[in-house]
């Protein structure tokens, strides 16, 4: 979106602020978040964005997180009701044993589930999920929130480590 060309003595007013200045959001995770014995996708802690109503934006994200290889992670998006985000889930595929293994990167929707594989517990054996895309948010705002789980359930927690990062940018007015 381009930028308005404001005249000489022009005020500024709130619309134009957030039009034209907060074009971008992003929160960087501050701590480890675990979770063991659980298929069930939860939302996350600190993972969350809001989204304003009839507004499309560039979605990116840099999730660091580790599972034992039996385990692996189940991943999802919810938004407002309405909302579209149609992104790519890149990311190593489910059932890799180490990091040098097959990348999925497949064409996800708002409340799919991919499964990013795992190859170990702690941060030594840590994987990036890094997915990109376009949310379009219906006639609601509300949040774009990161869900996850483990796809199988193991004693062995998984975690989305702390420098988990996610990224709005405005595509529209």
């Amino acid at each position: 979106m381009p930028l308005k060309d404001f005249t000489h003595l022009e005020r500024l007013s709130a619309a134009d602020m957030n039009r034209y200045f907060m074009q971008q959001a992003h929160v960087i995770k501050g701590s480890d978040e675990s979770l063991a014995s659980s298929t069930t996708l939860q939302n996350d802690n600190e993972l969350l964005l809001p989204v304003a109503a009839g507004t499309s934006y560039w979605v990116q994200g840099f999730i660091i997180y580790s599972a034992l290889a039996a385990a692996d992670l189940k991943i999802s998006f919810a938004g407002p009701a309405g909302s579209t985000f149609d992104y790519v889930s890149d990311a190593v595929g489910s059932g890799a044993t180490a990091g040098v293994s097959t990348v999925s990167r497949s064409l996800q929707s708002l409340g799919s589930a991919p499964a990013p594989g795992g190859i170990g517990s702690g941060l030594g054996n840590a994987l990036a999920f890094l997915p990109k895309g376009v949310m379009t948010v219906g006639g609601t705002a509300g949040n774009l929130q990161l869900q996850w789980a483990q796809l199988a359930a193991s004693a062995t927690a998984t975690v989305v480590h702390a420098r988990s990062v996610l990224i709005i940018r405005r595509l529209t007015d």
